[in-house]
């Protein structure tokens, strides 16, 4: 695994993907992407208890099976590969490579992100909550033109998403169960 995310880098910095990277790191651009980081992780909660409280579906989960897949690895393995792996590959992916293929940026915005909730959900009722959280992680890609800051975000979204939204409902109690 560890020669996958050797195998991204290489692959990002061959295309110059990581040139924008590590400039201008100070601490209003940590606090912002900490801020998007919370406003993501929120907005999770929120769509979850819109989609639950309308009973567009009953729970929201992925289902395409990769979840059956990890559950067979190791927790360290998972986190490894939810955490790092996939949130990288999929940057580079989805924002570096196709947002960064389509010259008209409103048209890379839109098509990056649907193409990204889609694979993750296919043409399904779990597409609208992946489609919220891709515009939100294509938004901070297209403003910092920078695929680990998105990358970031979307690792957080796989780490804390699940345990941010129980958290969340300790407090507002809005989930239907």
């Amino acid at each position: 695994m560890t020669l996958v995310l050797i195998l991204i880098f290489i692959i990002a910095w061959k295309l110059g993907y990581l040139k924008n990277t590590l400039k201008n790191w100070d601490l209003k651009r940590i606090f912002w992407l900490m801020g998007i980081v919370f406003f993501t992780l929120a907005t999770n909660y929120l769509v979850t208890v819109l989609v639950l409280k309308t009973q567009i579906i009953s729970s929201v989960t992925s289902d395409t099976g990769m979840s059956d897949i990890l559950g067979q690895l190791p927790i360290l393995c998972q986190k490894y590969i939810l955490g790092i792996i996939v949130p990288l590959s999929e940057e580079l992916l989805f924002r570096s490579y196709i947002f960064g293929s389509i010259t008209n940026k409103k048209v890379a915005f839109l098509i990056s992100s649907v193409l990204f909730a889609l694979v993750h959900t296919g043409f399904s009722w779990y597409l609208l909550p992946y489609l919220i959280l891709s515009f939100i992680i294509t938004w901070v890609y297209s403003k910092r033109n920078n695929f680990i800051e998105s990358a970031i975000v979307h690792s957080s979204v796989n780490l804390f998403g699940g345990s941010a939204i129980k958290l969340l409902d300790t407090f507002f109690k809005l989930l239907p169960y």
